[in-house]
């Protein structure tokens, strides 16, 4: 289910702009800069590129002819289209306007891109306002529906990206894993279900996707939180886009 959940919101689609375009690959908000070690997506006219998505992991940083770096550091690739290309931020991109650079064959095309500590974006299921999240239940396996909704004082789990700086050093490109332990944030996330501040018992990296983060937070008890209630998240200041889940009535 995981890595269901993962693959399937990394190809949304947003329009594309005459230059390249570098957004956070879950909120694809063009007001906010993206974070190392980060899922984003570069859009521009990258003639010359086949169409390809990676298989397996760790990913490599050639797909489909083409190759993208970002700040000299080549970054493993998830997707490669004609107008797209789904990429992860090196972790080792240091903050403040990077250069960026999509090479396909003898032709390469330059850009910036804005970098900080944390940019974070939570991943969206329809387009809906606000949409509904990438979002898991107590279980871990029912994705939240409007047919299978959260209870009031249970965990659910949100997933996004732009989680900012991590626990313990993460290969690019490769799972996690949970060895010697879980890549948990430095900073505790703030949730926000309904409005209400929810507590937070897990944020980090998912063990077995990259760069998917996940947050694991109890949806509070006040009996208004019913329906489908808005979610946002911050990590050190900075707000992710909202979405939305549903909780039992």
């Amino acid at each position: 289910m995981i890595f269901k959940l993962h693959f399937a919101v990394l190809l949304t689609c947003v329009a594309l702009s005459a230059q390249v375009v570098v957004v956070n690959n879950a909120s694809f908000r063009a007001d906010q800069p993206v974070a190392a070690g980060s899922w984003a997506a570069a859009f521009g006219a990258f003639t010359g590129a086949t169409t390809a998505t990676a298989t397996a992991f760790p990913l490599g940083t050639t797909l489909g002819g083409a190759r993208v770096s970002v700040a000299g550091i080549d970054a493993p690739l998830f997707d490669v289209r004609a107008t797209q290309i789904t990429f992860l931020i090196p972790g080792a991109v240091t903050p403040g306007v990077r250069p960026i650079q999509v090479t396909i064959g003898s032709t390469t095309i330059s850009g910036t891109v804005r970098v900080i500590s944390s940019a974070p974006g939570l991943f969206t299921k329809d387009a809906q306002l606000p949409p509904r999240g990438a979002v898991l239940n107590q279980d871990g396996a029912t994705e939240n529906s409007s047919n299978s909704p959260a209870r009031r004082g249970e965990v659910v789990s949100i997933f996004g990206t732009g989680q900012g700086p991590l626990s313990r050093a993460v290969v690019d490109g490769a799972v996690p894993g949970a060895t010697p332990s879980l890549a948990s944030t430095t900073s505790t996330p703030q949730v926000f279900i309904g409005g209400v501040e929810a507590r937070v018992l897990f944020s980090g990296l998912n063990p077995g996707a990259p760069g998917l983060w996940q947050v694991n937070a109890v949806v509070p008890e006040s009996s208004f939180i019913r329906g489908r209630v808005p979610v946002r998240i911050f990590v050190n200041g900075v707000d992710s886009n909202e979405v939305s889940i549903v909780v039992q009535q």
